[in-house]
């Protein structure tokens, strides 16, 4: 169902209004200097409206709701575009899509799901901050892309957490079934790192290039953003490079137990081999000395026990057994 917030301030008032149409948005943006208007699951029939009242591109709002965009940035006369994404991690980690339409006097946020980095926002312009209150929309918009980067530092550090358990559990065990654990996660990080990549140049348009919307002052905190977003990267490739590590290590660990199984069935096999030759001919159907008598059966003791033991002894003084 459509959920329409409003939160517009200037730099002594601050109006919140929740459940309300896009008209009486409209009517908001006349009067405040800046208007945040928070769209969750928008209807068709809500963009037509946008479309109407706000002069939003068709393109773009046809773009706004389709969850498997890539992040952008594009300029529709005096208003941009754009697109970004939020990590979500519940029963399996995916990431969400977040659009942004920004103008001289208002930022319209348009998503499927509701996202609880958006309420620190909301509790800072409940407490009037004052860089809040005395920036425009470009600088709301550049807050709301700041809080989106910093969320990601949780993730990632549950990433980091995973990891190193797996590594400590290849150590206690390595031939437990470590590299499919491994080989999952190293495939989220991925998927992870290829949804945020296309993040870093859409900022980086937004930090170097002079779209007007933006102001000079605002474009040095997107920089900032950007630089965050680029650390972000830097660290998925190293967990992605670490996953990768610890496969190969799993399967060097692993090699390793299996050799020395068979090392160990090789003494085995090594030492018993003269209890075999004897046992096989003394066992043939034919007679020989002692045969049915002590002296046979005392004569293939010593040829059993003999060899053996000096085999044993040959094994342990080459440092094999």
């Amino acid at each position: 169902m459509v959920r329409i917030d409003v939160l517009a301030y200037n730099p002594t008032e601050v109006l919140e209004e929740h459940d309300i149409t896009v008209g009486r948005a409209r009517e908001l943006v006349e009067t405040y200097a800046v208007t945040w208007v928070n769209i969750v699951d928008a209807s068709g029939r809500t963009l037509e409206e946008l479309e109407t009242l706000f002069g939003l591109h068709p393109l773009a709002l046809e773009d706004s709701i389709n969850q498997d965009l890539s992040p952008k940035t594009e300029t529709y006369d005096d208003v941009e575009f754009i697109v970004a994404r939020t990590i979500v991690w519940a029963e399996e980690i995916e990431t969400d899509q977040l659009s942004l339409f920004v103008s001289k006097r208002f930022v319209i946020t348009i998503h499927d799901k509701v996202f609880p980095q958006l309420e620190d926002i909301r509790v800072r312009i409940r407490k009037r901050m004052p860089r809040l209150m005395k920036g425009g929309a470009d600088f709301l918009c550049y807050t709301i892309l700041d809080v989106i980067v910093d969320s990601y530092s949780p993730h990632l550090d549950r990433f980091q957490d995973s990891l190193d358990r797996m590594e400590d559990e290849i150590v206690r065990r390595p031939a437990g079934a470590g590299i499919s654990a491994i080989h999952d996660l190293r495939t989220d990080i991925t998927l992870i790192r290829n949804a945020l990549r296309p993040q870093r140049d859409a900022l980086a348009n937004l930090a170097r290039l002079e779209v007007p919307i933006f102001k000079k002052e605002t474009r040095n905190y997107l920089r900032d953003v950007q630089d965050h977003m680029i650390r972000a990267l830097d660290t998925l490739e190293t967990l992605r490079e670490i996953g990768t590590s610890l496969m190969e290590v799993q399967a060097s660990l692993a090699d390793v137990q299996l050799n020395q199984v068979i090392k160990v069935l090789t003494v085995i096999f090594t030492v018993t081999i003269p209890l075999t030759i004897v046992t096989s001919a003394f066992g043939m159907n034919v007679r020989f000395w002692g045969f049915n008598e002590a002296e046979g059966l005392l004569l293939a003791l010593v040829l059993m026990t003999v060899p053996t033991v000096a085999l044993i002894v040959w094994l342990w003084r080459k440092k094999w057994l």
